[in-house]
């Protein structure tokens, strides 16, 4: 296990001290990273170290995430911080992803992925572009400045909580949501339903499907379209000459049922 010293930015590993701005690379910490309340204007390049626990860099005064550890098994903590950005957080985290408490204007280069639970609250958000494609656990973007939830994740594994923001709109809400949702109640009832409620409650509504009715007719089209150009690619040959009646058919058939 690691072990950070009390003098300057050291740790203890197998009985040797390291030093943090000076670590080989492909370094292996064989535990947790806590660097917490340590007034880091900025983060010792970690960028090629692998950290088999958990990262954490809560509450100090960093600007950039500028050479974070891109491997972490564990959770990643930044809050608390003066961050405008996530450029430079690991692409993937095994446990959470903590940014609450900063200046973030966008998610951009926050994780694709997150094991565990995603906060975004308390920053300056009006959009959640750049957000995880995936959060396991508990997704919390409340206290910003959000209109919409375009660019939320597709997948949550545990709740979706939108407190406090500006949202005139819950249209771009994920795909999946394994718990419940919490959001304004102003915004709630212009949907017809309660504090909370579940994915499939919001699906229901009529304003739901109202505003995504685009989107689904958008999503149908192509999905013809594929099967169109399938069906030309098997009838289309040399030794077959052009299955023109066959094209034609499906041709009406994809008309027909665009906008239904």
């Amino acid at each position: 296990m690691s072990e950070l010293t009390s003098e300057g930015l050291f740790i203890k590993q197998n009985g040797q001290i390291w030093d943090l701005n000076d670590l080989p690379d492909g370094f292996v910490i064989k535990g947790d990273l806590d660097l917490s309340d340590k007034k880091l204007e900025k983060l010792p390049d970690l960028s090629k170290v692998t950290i088999e626990g958990s990262f954490d860099c809560f509450d100090n005064q960093l600007t950039s995430l500028e050479g974070a550890p891109q491997n972490v098994a564990g959770s990643f903590g930044c809050s608390g911080n003066q961050l405008t950005s996530l450029k430079g957080a690991p692409k993937e985290v095994g446990g959470d992803f903590h940014c609450h408490r900063n200046q973030l204007t966008s998610l951009e280069g926050a994780p694709e992925k997150v094991g565990g639970d995603f906060s975004c609250s308390d920053n300056q958000l009006t959009s959640l572009k750049g957000a995880p494609k995936e959060v396991g656990g508990f997704f919390g973007c409340s206290d910003n400045q959000l209109t919409s939830l375009e660019g939320a994740p597709e997948k949550v594994g545990g709740d979706f909580s939108c407190f406090y923001n500006q949202l005139t709109s819950l249209k771009g809400a994920p795909k999946e949501v394994g718990g419940y949702f919490s959001s304004d109640v102003d915004i709630a009832k212009k949907y017809g339903l309660g504090e909370k409620f579940t994915l499939d409650e919001l699906k229901a509504s009529e304003l739901y499907i109202k505003e995504n009715k685009q989107e689904m007719i958008d999503k149908k089209a192509q999905e013809l379209k594929y099967k169109l150009l399938r069906v030309a690619e098997e009838n289309v040959s040399p030794e077959k000459g052009v299955r023109s009646d066959v094209i034609k058919a499906v041709m009406e058939k994809m008309t027909k049922n665009i906008g239904k």
